[in-house]
């Protein structure tokens, strides 16, 4: 009913704007998109929230104490001030100096095998996959699947399961059995053999951190011991609250304002839901199917795979059909979440829109170089035919012709899709606390 409601309401205002009442041609296409796909601007949830879980899980965010050797928090690869990613195609985990592209890897320590994704909106109720590969993953019935059989007790949503595996992972935040950590002492998180042993660590690192104790005891009032999943949890809603933006140019449009964009961005919103083809992945209002697809990416990097390669979904379903599958990327605020794709081969979204009309040719003619791979990586490019053909055997991308011209206007519609918060520097800062409880530095410098 207030589905309907909504649509006889977008109706009127729609038939009831333009010259002279009438509606342009364009608007009027416009609206029985919006009808068609079952769109509807998406309210901001302002919902009341524990402030203190969310003060907690804003320091416990930005503070390097969940990670083994002390040098990279969670707010490395997803800060804030660079649309809540690293600007890297791989990223740069322990032992990295710096941030953005000023971020400098450590030699003896590997790339990390996946461009860091965005976390906007992450925290939404529909948001259900998370991981390029989908690894943890909600289902209908409540349950999960993720890398561990059985999830801590108390974990409350796919964000904070998710928050739950970067400190186990070596090349991001555990590190390595030989590494000393920041204050000279060997790493004692890389030497310990279970996620649950070194979640454990952890949650007592934290605890017997001075000012943490106090933090926890505010957050949690009803406990009396602290479990990971009280740590992930108050993460996990900093971040929704932090990360969530759905006020953009077109949520504006699709709620009746008419000037919201530009004549441009309609005419790539046409091209978009129609002759492109992208919303048959990039669906609803998230512009996520949350599916996996191959659209044929070159492999570069370390790989997730024994032979430098990253089989994807295959990882995590042993399905042969999954092969080079990753999840649909969500696209709102795509102009300061890039390099794009699960491996960050391209740095401009003219490139990777090309990519999708002949996905065989960009695939046996990429130019690393062009596209902003670091150099340390070229060598790694797989270009061999077996490897090309094995990937060219599961894409699933439709046939699609664009001109140039038409990807522009796509382009100016992807601009609408962007929340004025993420230019908002007075916001940012806000989500920065200046220090956190373990006293390590807060914003890296090289």
């Amino acid at each position: 009913m207030r589905k309907f409601l909504f649509f006889l309401l977008l109706s009127l205002i729609f038939i009831s704007c333009g010259d002279n009442g009438k509606l342009s041609k364009t608007d009027f296409a416009l609206k029985n998109v919006i009808e068609n796909n079952g769109l509807s601007a998406k309210q901001e949830e302002h919902v009341s929230y524990n402030k203190a879980q969310f003060e907690l899980g804003k320091l416990l965010f930005f503070d390097k104490i969940l990670s083994g050797n002390k040098d990279i928090s969670c707010a490395t690869c997803h800060h804030p001030r660079f649309g809540t990613v690293d600007c890297l195609s791989l990223g740069i985990g322990t032992k990295g100096k710096g941030l953005c592209n000023d971020r400098v890897k450590d030699p003896d320590k590997p790339f990390i095998p996946r461009n860091a994704p965005d976390i906007y909106n992450r925290g939404l109720d529909e948001w259900n996959v998370m991981f390029w590969d989908g690894r943890v993953e909600k289902f209908h019935d409540g349950t999960y699947r993720s890398p561990e059989n059985d999830l801590p007790r108390g974990i409350n949503s796919p964000l904070s399961a998710q928050a739950l595996f970067p400190p186990t992972s070596p090349a991001e935040m555990k590190g390595f059995p030989m590494d000393y950590d920041t204050n000279g002492f060997q790493n004692v998180v890389a030497m310990l053999p279970t996620n649950r042993i070194i979640w454990t660590f952890l949650v007592n690192r934290v605890v017997h951190t001075p000012g943490y104790l106090a933090l926890l005891k505010k957050a949690y009032p009803n406990k009396q011991f602290y479990e990971i999943s009280d740590l992930t949890n108050a993460i996990a809603l900093y971040e929704k609250i932090a990360f969530t933006t759905l006020n953009s140019p077109w949520d504006r449009y699709v709620s009746g304002d008419l000037d919201a964009i530009s004549e441009d961005a309609k005419e790539g919103a046409l091209l978009f839901y129609g002759k492109a083809k992208c919303s048959k992945c990039h669906s609803g209002m998230l512009f996520t199917d949350q599916k996996f697809h191959n659209i044929g990416i070159p492999q570069f990097g370390p790989g997730k795979n024994d032979n430098g390669l990253d089989y994807g979904r295959y990882n995590v379903t042993n399905d042969p059909n999954d092969k080079y599958k990753f999840r649909t990327p969500p696209l709102r605020n795509l102009l300061v979440t890039g390099p794009y794709t699960h491996n960050g081969a391209y740095n401009s979204l003219f490139n990777v829109i090309k990519h999708h009309t002949d996905p065989e040719y960009y695939l046996r003619n990429y130019n690393p170089i062009d596209n902003g791979v670091p150099i340390e990586l070229l060598t790694t490019l797989q270009t061999n035919e077996d490897v090309i053909n094995d990937i060219l055997s599961t894409v699933d991308v439709p046939e699609i012709d664009l001109t140039d011209g038409e990807i522009n206007l796509i382009i100016e519609f992807l601009k609408t899709l962007v929340s004025p918060d993420v230019y908002n520097e007075d916001k940012i800062n806000e989500l920065i606390p200046k220090s956190v409880p373990s006293g390590l530095p807060v914003d890296d410098v090289n």
